[in-house]
């Protein structure tokens, strides 16, 4: 393939999003655009790091834009200041300029943001992630297309570019941190790639071929993933996956380690754990929590399962509550049982509470055999551990539960013929 031909696959009805820098890959990108029947912007972050340069480099851009008349966003950053202690600079300034980015393609409807990183580039990443101990996934490299990014020159090497710019009278600067040796990525691209090719002048390519049969043994091995997720789900839920721990168990530990490795557990002794481990068993990765209830795997985000305390006190009706989950309470003509429920308003006693079950608490299930425990109640309908932590009583002002929120109601509060008031109750997580 000609770096002319580069853009022959993108369709012609999209809007795009080019990422210039200035260098001389961003500048050959934004050449081949502007010689290309695509409708296109171009945006240019200056992360003031480079003082006097940054603003050149956002000069050449600008001028560029200026003089072919195309639409231009830019965006200053105070990079160093914006840093915390631990933080790279390299990681912070990817950060801001990739929000920046998906704010602009938000706002004006952009379909693809165009990169102009190169074979090059993808050959570097493999390093760095060969040396993070990455795996298949990370060994694969960068994707020509990956969701909303496109990178039409990822083929090419950068002497490719660097020849084409010059073939083409292209002009572009030159970043001078690129040169010094206190990056990793820098490191890679001076020390340890140019012996590689001092070895075997196809190097590039060879890398290239390598993480091409990479990325198809990810897909693969994603597909199997895949599979087995959709054979082990039991239920989903908003924020709760709920898998059988039998066919975790039945299957290649290979596969049960990637699907549970997609919820943060990436060590391979804590899997095995989690798949052997028996109920009331709980495990946290950085983002979720797993819990073992009877054979049954459940994960959910951390951030949507903490334990919050519900205490609420309801003076008289109406009453409505909307945090930090949707509860109604107030007088109507006639029962509603489609959402919600209705009991007899001359039978309970105001204030009620709303407020979390705890152990000893009891009530009359409606259409039950008499008194039980709301811990067995619970348990006789299966409700997980996950599930319980979340479990609500609404109680009568002298303590007795009325509804044992979401599953029933007490027998002493069921409406009758004799009913003429009725309550109705409404509560969504």
């Amino acid at each position: 393939m000609r770096l002319t031909d580069s853009l022959s696959n993108l369709p012609v009805e999209k809007k795009y999003l080019l990422a210039v820098s200035g260098g001389v890959d961003s500048m050959v990108l934004l050449y081949l655009f502007y010689n290309s029947p695509y409708r296109f912007s171009v945006v240019h972050c200056n992360f003031r790091l480079r003082g006097e340069d940054s603003d050149l480099d956002e000069k050449l851009v600008k001028d560029f834009c200026d003089d072919h008349d195309i639409k231009f966003f830019v965006k200053t950053f105070n990079t160093l200041k914006i840093k915390k202690n631990r933080e790279s600079i390299e990681m912070v300034a990817r950060n801001l300029r990739y929000d920046y980015f998906q704010e602009l393609i938000k706002k004006h409807s952009f379909d693809y943001l165009i990169t102009a990183h190169h074979l090059n580039d993808n050959v570097e990443t493999f390093f760095i992630n060969l040396l993070r101990g990455s795996g298949i996934k990370g060994l694969s490299g960068m994707q020509m297309i990956a969701n909303y990014i496109v990178r039409p020159l990822l083929p090419f090497t950068r002497n490719e570019i660097v020849n084409f710019a010059l073939n083409h009278s292209i002009t572009w600067r030159e970043d001078a941190s690129n040169q010094t040796l206190d990056y990793l990525r820098n490191k890679i691209r001076h020390q340890i790639i140019p012996e590689f090719q001092d070895i075997s002048s196809g190097f590039l390519h060879q890398v290239e071929k390598s993480m091409s049969i990479l990325h198809e043994t990810q897909s693969f091995l994603e597909s199997q993933v895949q599979e087995l997720q959709k054979k082990a789900e039991v239920f989903a839920e908003t924020g709760v996956k709920a898998y059988s721990l039998e066919k975790l168990l039945q299957a290649d530990f290979l596969l049960s380690y990637h699907l549970l490795s997609k919820y943060g557990f990436t060590n391979k002794k804590d899997c095995e754990n989690i798949l052997n481990a028996h109920t009331g068993s709980l495990f946290e990765s950085q983002e979720y929590k797993a819990w073992v209830d009877r054979g049954t795997l459940l994960l959910a985000n951390r951030s949507k399962t903490e334990f919050s305390i519900v205490n609420f006190l309801i003076p008289s009706v109406p009453w409505i509550c909307k945090q930090p989950f949707e509860f109604t309470c107030c007088i109507v003509d006639k029962a509603i049982v489609k959402e919600g429920e209705s009991i007899d308003f001359e039978k309970v006693e105001f204030p009620l509470v709303l407020r979390n079950w705890k152990e000893g608490d009891y009530f009359y299930p409606i259409n039950g055999l008499g008194k039980k425990k709301v811990s067995k109640f619970l348990k006789d309908h299966k409700v997980s551990n996950f599930q319980k932590e979340k479990v609500l009583v609404l109680c009568n002002n002298s303590g007795e539960i009325i509804w044992l929120v979401g599953y029933r109601l007490d027998d002493r509060f069921k409406i009758s013929p004799s009913t003429q008031k009725f309550l109705h109750l409404h509560y969504k997580a």
